[in-house]
């Protein structure tokens, strides 16, 4: 099945109308653990449902910049956003149901608070950037055209991989959703984009020099290839990245780009001189995450844990 021939179309009134959460009506829930996952299924689940789970983050930077001044461009966010929440809780349910224990919203307040001071600098840099070029969302628009779809490619990759029927179930309806945000992002991009050559320009010299796999930042460089050698290190991953890539090119002003195919054959080159990197993450796959101990999750969200017995004494 081809998940990068999408359909373009896109009504922003009929979305509007439409958006709901992922609709899991039907799906073998009880049929999860009947099937095996290998560790990188495994380890691109929990990568996935991280992402997914980091949306209101992002949200958090865009609305910050021109963008907020775009009715249409709010109004498919705030659709967007409760779409994309649902998507990290159906995974993390998948994953609960295969036998795997943690708690959502732990995991979610840990991942972000290992973002620590980094979190905060990039809202500022990002603001300040979107201010200060006209053109910026020329450049956010088509970030967002090539996350949703290599998000996509990403998980018709690993229903491919995986064999999974309950999960190639729950990635084919989550599918659907990501080729609606794929088709806005991709038609706002060349509507900005086209007769607009200071645009043109800036969104190509922006991708080529900021733009990094879907993740990074979040994730180490070091997942981040874990994910796209899993999914892609094969014949048809390449050729799937390759067609992704001709399709970003086609929008105004970026032809012949290469995007995700350049990150791939990086990872095979950071492979190449350490044969363990990367792969040695999916072998070692663990759910255990973590805060950073100078961004303890008590200092940051109100979920603080229980307390010790010696601490409920000294308060």
């Amino acid at each position: 099945m081809n998940y990068v021939g999408v359909d373009m179309s896109f009504s922003i009134e009929r979305y509007k109308e439409e958006s709901r959460k992922v609709d899991t009506t039907g799906i073998e829930w009880d049929e999860v653990a009947s099937h095996p996952l290998s560790k990188g299924d495994l380890f691109c689940l929990h990568y996935m449902m991280d992402i997914e789970n980091h949306v209101p983050l992002y949200l958090s930077h865009l609305l910050v910049t021109r963008a907020c001044m775009d009715p249409i461009l709010t109004a498919f966010l705030a659709c967007w956003n409760y779409e994309e929440l649902w998507h990290g809780e159906n995974i993390g349910k998948l994953l609960n149901l295969y036998g795997i224990e943690f708690d959502t919203q732990d995991r979610i307040a840990n991942v972000r608070a290992n973002l620590g001071l980094q979190n905060s600098l990039s809202i500022l840099t990002t603001m300040a950037g979107s201010w200060l070029m006209k053109n910026f969302s020329a450049v956010y628009l088509s970030i967002g055209a090539i996350n949703e779809l290599s998000t996509l490619t990403g998980y018709g990759a690993l229903i491919r991989k995986s064999g999974h029927p309950v999960l190639k179930d729950l990635l084919s309806r989550i599918i659907k959703d990501e080729r609606r945000h794929f088709a806005f992002y991709y038609n706002s991009a060349k509507e900005w984009l086209s007769d607009n050559e200071r645009a043109q320009k800036l969104d190509r010299w922006m991708l080529d020099r900021v733009w990094v796999p879907v993740g990074q930042g979040v994730k180490t460089q070091e997942e981040v290839d874990a994910l796209a050698l899993y999914l892609f290190d094969d014949e048809q991953g390449e050729e799937e990245l390759l067609d992704l890539d001709a399709k970003i090119g086609r929008l105004p002003g970026l032809s012949g780009i290469k995007l995700m195919s350049k990150a791939l054959y990086a990872a095979r080159e950071r492979v190449e001189r350490n044969p363990r990197w990367a792969w040695r993450l999916i072998e070692n796959e663990a759910w255990a995450v973590t805060p950073d101990r100078s961004s303890p999750v008590g200092q940051l969200t109100s979920r603080h844990g229980e307390r010790t017995e010696e601490e409920a004494a000294t308060s």
